[in-house]
């Protein structure tokens, strides 16, 4: 494989442990939740109606384990990895981010590429002329996934940035360059990839005609006054998310256990739920930052108020393992609230 111009992108050993984190915070509610007596669930009063049922309780802990068990896992197996975790060259790139990496892939097999969202998630697809070639690659369950993700995205190629050492616009301007540079006209005509709000946009499929070195314009232009806290979704539901479960429960506990007032479920959840809904959209790479820094500010204020009302509220009458597990939840859900208001103070400085 030709090296020549050939950019190296690291993993990020950030990215990888608030990941593995994250994962642990859900198995670790997954396995409270398996470990529930039935008949405690059916009378929690913490729960709200079909979440008495304890085959729900049961599969949505089973669930937990499992899913975020392998999300763990493949971040657990990325911290040790040593070599890069994207390679773009003259020939090809190579994949080695991704939970099923799909390996070198030359310019040849390339013929689109497109932004995919699932959740928050952004995703570069990478559309190839043989897709099963790479379907088949790797063992049973490695084959299994690539299948799942043709079927969902249309590719078996789907690069994220969510535990790369550079951010998602980036990863497409990087991407748009080479393509550019060294890919070959597909038959169809294909259209370029769109690039993200802030990056010039670049002709796809014209090697090596009119090329001109874009290092200088390599980073996406920044706003004046700082940045507010960018974390993946992924980082998000771990930390504020985990936090706002806690919340939800304590609170909804203690109404009930100390004053006899039953606020209906979705009242509960929309209070203690809101601000990871506002971390998980309102980040520079979907808002400007006009819009993003007075919403994480009242995001971050809104969580540690209702955090030290909750926990409160949970101190002040007996506390059971199960209470003091949901605020070791909301303590790790204030981290990003603190981290916010230190990131928004700073830009306000500037």
């Amino acid at each position: 494989m030709d090296s020549t111009d050939e950019t190296l992108i690291e993993l990020s050993r950030k990215k990888i442990v608030l990941l593995i984190l994250g994962a642990c915070v859900f198995v670790a509610l997954g396995g409270w939740l398996l470990s529930l007596d039935g008949a405690a669930v059916r009378s929690e009063r913490s729960f709200r109606g079909f979440f008495n049922e304890v085959w729900v309780v049961r599969g949505l802990g089973l669930t937990a384990i499992l899913f975020f068990g392998l999300c763990g896992l493949y971040a657990l197996r990325a911290l040790f990895d040593k070599k890069p975790g994207l390679v773009l060259n003259s020939s090809g790139l190579v994949d080695n981010a991704s939970a099923v990496s799909a390996g070198f892939i030359p310019w040849s097999e390339v013929v689109g590429a497109s932004v995919y969202e699932i959740q928050g998630q952004k995703m570069l697809v990478i559309d190839v002329r043989t897709p099963q070639t790479y379907i088949d690659r790797g063992g049973a369950l490695r084959r299994l996934l690539n299948k799942a993700n043709y079927r969902m995205v249309g590719s078996p190629i789907a690069l994220s940035s969510k535990v790369l050492k550079i951010d998602f616009p980036r990863l497409v301007f990087l991407f748009n360059r080479y393509m550019y540079r060294y890919g070959v006209a597909p038959d169809d005509d294909a259209g370029q990839l769109s690039t993200p709000d802030g990056l010039d946009a670049l002709p796809a499929y014209s090697p090596h005609e009119g090329f001109e070195p874009l290092d200088e314009r390599f980073e996406p232009r920044a706003e004046p006054g700082g940045q507010p806290l960018n974390w993946s979704p992924i980082a998000v539901r771990g930390t504020v998310g985990s936090g706002g479960v806690g919340i939800l429960v304590l609170l909804a506990s203690s109404l009930d256990y100390l004053f006899q007032i039953k606020v209906p479920f979705w009242a509960v959840a929309l209070v203690s739920m809101w601000p990871t809904l506002a971390f998980f959209v309102a980040v520079p790479d979907f808002l400007p930052l006009r819009f993003v820094r007075p919403v994480q500010r009242l995001a971050a204020v809104w969580y540690l108020v209702f955090a030290a009302v909750s926990i409160s509220l949970a101190a002040s009458r007996r506390l059971e393992g199960v209470e003091l597990f949901l605020m070791g939840f909301i303590l790790l859900g204030a981290w990003p609230c603190l981290v916010a208001l230190r990131g928004l103070r700073a830009a306000g400085e500037d």
